[in-house]
Protein backbone atom coordinates (compact mmCIF):
# COMPACT_ATOMS: atom_id res chain seq x y z
CA UNK A 1 0.00 0.00 0.00
CA UNK A 2 2.80 2.18 0.77
CA UNK A 3 4.32 1.58 -2.97
CA UNK A 4 1.22 2.59 -4.37
CA UNK A 5 0.93 5.61 -2.16
CA UNK A 6 4.54 6.50 -3.46
CA UNK A 7 3.99 5.35 -7.01
CA UNK A 8 1.11 7.92 -7.37
CA UNK A 9 3.00 10.64 -5.51
CA UNK A 10 5.63 10.29 -8.65
CA UNK A 11 3.36 10.16 -11.44
CA UNK A 12 1.49 13.18 -10.09
CA UNK A 13 4.44 15.45 -9.57
CA UNK A 14 6.03 14.54 -13.18
CA UNK A 15 2.59 15.37 -14.55
CA UNK A 16 3.15 18.84 -12.89
CA UNK A 17 6.22 19.26 -13.90
CA UNK A 18 5.25 18.59 -17.57
CA UNK A 19 2.08 21.01 -17.61
CA UNK A 20 4.60 23.56 -15.91
CA UNK A 21 7.16 23.01 -19.04
CA UNK A 22 4.38 23.10 -21.63
CA UNK A 23 2.64 26.68 -20.25
CA UNK A 24 6.39 27.85 -19.82
CA UNK A 25 7.05 26.73 -23.71
CA UNK A 26 3.90 27.50 -25.15
CA UNK A 27 4.05 31.62 -23.09
CA UNK A 28 7.49 31.86 -24.86
CA UNK A 29 6.25 30.68 -28.47
CA UNK A 30 3.93 33.18 -28.23
CA UNK A 31 5.82 36.30 -27.02
CA UNK A 32 7.45 36.91 -30.56
CA UNK A 33 3.98 36.92 -31.65
CA UNK A 34 2.91 39.46 -29.35
CA UNK A 35 6.01 41.56 -29.87
CA UNK A 36 5.11 41.93 -33.51
CA UNK A 37 1.76 42.29 -33.12
CA UNK A 38 2.60 45.20 -30.29
CA UNK A 39 5.29 46.90 -32.67
CA UNK A 40 2.71 47.07 -35.57
CA UNK A 41 -0.28 48.84 -33.63
CA UNK A 42 3.30 51.24 -32.46
CA UNK A 43 4.17 51.75 -36.26
CA UNK A 44 0.52 52.57 -37.24
CA UNK A 45 -0.25 55.28 -34.47
CA UNK A 46 3.41 56.49 -34.26
CA UNK A 47 3.74 59.59 -36.80
CA UNK A 48 7.68 58.86 -36.89
CA UNK A 49 6.74 55.57 -38.58
CA UNK A 50 7.45 57.23 -41.66
CA UNK A 51 5.95 57.26 -45.54
CA UNK A 52 4.17 54.30 -47.08
CA UNK A 53 5.82 53.21 -50.26
CA UNK A 54 2.39 54.42 -52.10
CA UNK A 55 3.02 57.67 -50.78
CA UNK A 56 7.05 57.74 -51.83
CA UNK A 57 5.89 57.02 -55.53
CA UNK A 58 3.23 59.30 -55.42
CA UNK A 59 5.84 62.16 -53.88
CA UNK A 60 8.58 60.98 -56.38
CA UNK A 61 6.18 61.41 -59.53
CA UNK A 62 4.91 64.53 -58.29
CA UNK A 63 8.61 65.89 -58.02
CA UNK A 64 9.09 64.88 -61.66
CA UNK A 65 9.31 67.53 -64.81
CA UNK A 66 7.45 67.16 -67.31
CA UNK A 67 5.48 68.61 -70.57
CA UNK A 68 4.33 71.16 -69.05
CA UNK A 69 8.12 72.26 -67.62
CA UNK A 70 9.43 71.63 -71.32
CA UNK A 71 6.92 74.15 -72.55
CA UNK A 72 9.04 77.07 -70.65
CA UNK A 73 12.19 75.74 -72.86
CA UNK A 74 11.31 78.04 -75.63
CA UNK A 75 12.32 81.41 -73.35
CA UNK A 76 15.98 79.84 -72.73
CA UNK A 77 18.29 81.36 -74.54
CA UNK A 78 19.52 85.48 -74.93
CA UNK A 79 16.82 87.84 -76.19
CA UNK A 80 16.85 91.66 -77.47
CA UNK A 81 13.73 93.11 -76.43
CA UNK A 82 11.96 96.18 -77.12
CA UNK A 83 9.36 97.92 -74.92
CA UNK A 84 6.76 100.24 -74.88
CA UNK A 85 5.28 101.28 -71.92
CA UNK A 86 2.36 104.09 -70.92
CA UNK A 87 2.97 105.51 -67.71
CA UNK A 88 -0.86 107.11 -67.27
CA UNK A 89 -3.82 106.73 -69.05
CA UNK A 90 -4.12 108.90 -71.90
CA UNK A 91 0.52 109.19 -71.82
CA UNK A 92 2.72 108.83 -75.21
CA UNK A 93 4.04 105.46 -74.73
CA UNK A 94 7.94 105.31 -73.89
CA UNK A 95 10.25 103.09 -75.47
CA UNK A 96 13.07 101.17 -74.48
CA UNK A 97 15.37 98.80 -75.31
CA UNK A 98 16.77 95.75 -73.07
CA UNK A 99 18.58 92.31 -73.15
CA UNK A 100 16.74 89.13 -71.12
CA UNK A 101 19.08 85.98 -70.89
CA UNK A 102 17.19 82.25 -69.40
CA UNK A 103 18.31 79.57 -68.12
CA UNK A 104 16.81 76.67 -66.98
CA UNK A 105 17.59 75.28 -63.44
CA UNK A 106 17.37 72.14 -61.36
CA UNK A 107 17.41 69.80 -64.10
CA UNK A 108 14.91 71.23 -66.07
CA UNK A 109 12.19 72.41 -63.12
CA UNK A 110 12.45 76.06 -63.49
CA UNK A 111 13.09 78.99 -65.67
CA UNK A 112 15.10 81.60 -64.31
CA UNK A 113 15.47 84.88 -66.27
CA UNK A 114 17.60 87.98 -66.46
CA UNK A 115 16.62 91.11 -67.90
CA UNK A 116 19.20 94.39 -68.12
CA UNK A 117 18.03 97.22 -69.73
CA UNK A 118 16.81 101.26 -68.88
CA UNK A 119 13.68 102.29 -67.50
CA UNK A 120 12.35 106.18 -67.43
CA UNK A 121 15.91 107.30 -67.97
CA UNK A 122 17.67 104.79 -65.83
CA UNK A 123 19.90 101.72 -65.05
CA UNK A 124 16.78 98.99 -64.77
CA UNK A 125 17.23 94.80 -63.81
CA UNK A 126 14.63 92.72 -63.28
CA UNK A 127 14.71 88.81 -62.96
CA UNK A 128 12.07 86.24 -62.42
CA UNK A 129 11.34 82.70 -61.82
CA UNK A 130 8.69 80.66 -63.46
CA UNK A 131 7.61 77.60 -63.06
CA UNK A 132 4.86 74.44 -63.08
CA UNK A 133 3.59 73.16 -59.62
CA UNK A 134 2.30 69.62 -60.44
CA UNK A 135 0.43 69.61 -57.35
CA UNK A 136 -1.67 72.60 -57.93
CA UNK A 137 -1.71 72.40 -61.79
CA UNK A 138 -0.59 76.28 -62.41
CA UNK A 139 2.43 77.80 -63.68
CA UNK A 140 4.21 80.74 -61.40
CA UNK A 141 5.60 83.11 -62.00
CA UNK A 142 7.82 85.18 -59.52
CA UNK A 143 9.39 88.86 -60.22
CA UNK A 144 12.11 91.21 -58.31
CA UNK A 145 13.85 94.12 -59.73
CA UNK A 146 15.93 96.81 -58.69
CA UNK A 147 13.42 99.74 -59.02
CA UNK A 148 11.07 98.46 -56.01
CA UNK A 149 11.60 96.22 -52.54
CA UNK A 150 8.76 94.00 -53.05
CA UNK A 151 7.90 90.55 -54.49
CA UNK A 152 5.58 89.99 -57.30
CA UNK A 153 3.96 86.52 -57.64
CA UNK A 154 1.57 85.42 -60.53
CA UNK A 155 -0.10 82.39 -61.55
CA UNK A 156 -1.39 81.11 -64.90
CA UNK A 157 -1.53 78.87 -67.48
CA UNK A 158 -0.77 77.71 -70.81
CA UNK A 159 -2.46 76.54 -74.12
CA UNK A 160 -2.08 73.09 -75.03
CA UNK A 161 0.15 73.72 -78.03
CA UNK A 162 2.62 75.52 -75.08
CA UNK A 163 2.54 78.93 -77.36
CA UNK A 164 0.55 81.10 -74.90
CA UNK A 165 0.94 81.71 -71.57
CA UNK A 166 -1.62 84.21 -69.17
CA UNK A 167 -0.44 85.01 -65.71
CA UNK A 168 -2.69 86.80 -63.46
CA UNK A 169 -1.59 88.79 -60.05
CA UNK A 170 -2.41 91.89 -57.94
CA UNK A 171 -0.03 94.36 -56.69
CA UNK A 172 0.10 98.02 -54.91
CA UNK A 173 1.55 100.65 -57.83
CA UNK A 174 3.71 102.50 -55.74
CA UNK A 175 3.24 105.55 -58.19
CA UNK A 176 -0.13 105.86 -57.62
CA UNK A 177 -0.87 104.03 -54.64
CA UNK A 178 -3.88 102.40 -56.24
CA UNK A 179 -4.40 98.28 -55.67
CA UNK A 180 -4.53 96.78 -59.37
CA UNK A 181 -5.71 93.96 -60.53
CA UNK A 182 -2.74 92.42 -64.07
CA UNK A 183 -3.03 90.17 -66.45
CA UNK A 184 0.06 89.55 -68.31
CA UNK A 185 -0.07 87.37 -71.62
CA UNK A 186 3.15 86.10 -73.31
CA UNK A 187 2.36 84.69 -77.45
CA UNK A 188 5.10 83.09 -79.43
CA UNK A 189 5.09 83.86 -82.72
CA UNK A 190 8.13 81.53 -83.84
CA UNK A 191 10.67 79.35 -81.99
CA UNK A 192 13.32 83.08 -82.13
CA UNK A 193 10.20 85.17 -81.62
CA UNK A 194 7.60 86.00 -78.94
CA UNK A 195 5.49 89.15 -77.06
CA UNK A 196 4.43 90.12 -73.99
CA UNK A 197 1.36 92.09 -72.66
CA UNK A 198 0.63 93.65 -69.59
CA UNK A 199 -2.66 94.61 -68.56
CA UNK A 200 -3.80 96.88 -65.43
CA UNK A 201 -7.46 96.80 -63.68
CA UNK A 202 -7.92 99.80 -61.57
CA UNK A 203 -10.37 99.99 -58.60
CA UNK A 204 -12.76 101.50 -61.10
CA UNK A 205 -13.01 98.19 -63.06
CA UNK A 206 -11.59 99.14 -66.51
CA UNK A 207 -8.82 97.73 -67.82
CA UNK A 208 -6.01 98.71 -69.75
CA UNK A 209 -2.73 97.48 -71.85
CA UNK A 210 -0.17 99.64 -70.81
CA UNK A 211 3.08 97.31 -71.58
CA UNK A 212 4.05 96.11 -74.83
CA UNK A 213 7.23 93.96 -75.60
CA UNK A 214 8.57 92.05 -78.43
CA UNK A 215 11.26 89.67 -77.47
CA UNK A 216 14.03 88.08 -80.73
CA UNK A 217 16.07 86.02 -79.96
CA UNK A 218 19.79 87.65 -80.31
CA UNK A 219 21.60 86.07 -83.61
CA UNK A 220 25.00 84.30 -82.71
Amino acid sequence: MSSLKTLCLVLVVTVTLCLALTVRSLAKDDKPAEQASEKKQAEKKSPDAGPSQAQLEAFMKLSQPGEHHAHLKQMVGTFDVEMEMVMAPGAPAQKTKGVQKSAMLLDGRYLHSDYTGDMMGMPFRGMSLMGYDNQKKKYFNAWIDSMSTGLLVFEGACSDDGKVFTFTGEYDDPMTNRHLKVRNVSKFVSADKYTFEWFETGPEGKESRTMYATYTRAKG
